[in-house]
């Protein structure tokens, strides 16, 4: 037998076997059932409540989950943002959630959330507790139906101060307790230590919220707070205050 005639039968020898493998493969992996789904990522919404979402019967078989279709239901709950669904071979569904995280409180005729896109989160019951601020001076005419965003400017400003303030600083961000609009006037936040009002006016957020941490830090503490009236901040590179006499 020729070497050229050799390498030829080995070659196709090696090929019967790589197809026997996938079809074995394939058969094993066709077989697979559903043993478990996992949750992770969640801290707001329970993980018996995503599973209650979850429409795969145990034992289905792996293979014919609809991943999408999985997607599409964890995605109903206003509380997720995103979710991942895969196979995890060889018995389970892994699901990994992004949840909506709630950044100020809207009190109307029930309580709801909004979160930084100004996305409207119904209450919620979590071992999560939301230390939030509120929100008030909300136009009438804007719509609070859960899972819609508000487009009101007001609004998506109010929310941009909040998202902001967290990234300035920590104490800052837990400092306001409210954020009152004033139908397309200025916005007024008021401070959790005695209600101290902060005229924040409109725009230049970031240079606005830098300059009140540093004034927080460098005079309100040495003064002490119980002389403050209030805090005006519309004015370029300054910050006006009152104090008690």
């Amino acid at each position: 037998m020729s070497s050229k005639r050799s390498q030829k039968i080995g070659l196709i020898a090696l090929l019967i076997l790589a197809a026997g493998l996938v079809i074995s493969s394939n058969l094993w992996k066709s077989n697979l059932k559903v043993s478990h789904v996992v949750v992770e990522g969640n801290r707001i919404v329970e993980t018996a409540e995503i599973l209650r979402l979850v429409k795969v019967e145990k034992n289905a078989r792996l293979h014919d989950v609809d991943l999408m279709g999985v997607r599409k239901d964890v995605l109903s709950h206003h509380f997720i943002k995103d979710a991942v669904v895969e196979r995890d071979l060889p018995a389970t569904l892994k699901i990994t959630i992004t949840e909506r995280a709630p950044l100020a409180i809207v009190n109307g005729a029930e309580i709801l959330y909004l979160d930084e896109e100004g996305i409207v989160l119904p209450h919620s019951i979590s071992k999560q507790l939301f230390d939030l601020p509120v929100l008030t001076g909300v136009s009438p005419d804007v719509a609070l139906v859960p899972g819609t965003m508000v487009h009101n400017a007001d609004v998506q400003e109010a929310l941009a101060i909040l998202a902001t303030s967290k990234l300035v600083g920590k104490e800052l961000s837990h400092m306001i307790s409210e954020v009152r609009l004033r139908n397309g006037g200025d916005i007024v936040l008021y401070g959790a230590e005695r209600g101290v009002p902060v005229i924040f006016g409109r725009g230049n957020i970031a240079d606005k919220l830098v300059r009140l941490e540093a004034f927080w830090n460098d005079v309100v503490r040495e003064q002490g707070l119980d002389k403050l009236q209030y805090v005006d901040l519309r004015f370029d590179d300054q910050v006006v205050v009152r104090w008690n006499q």
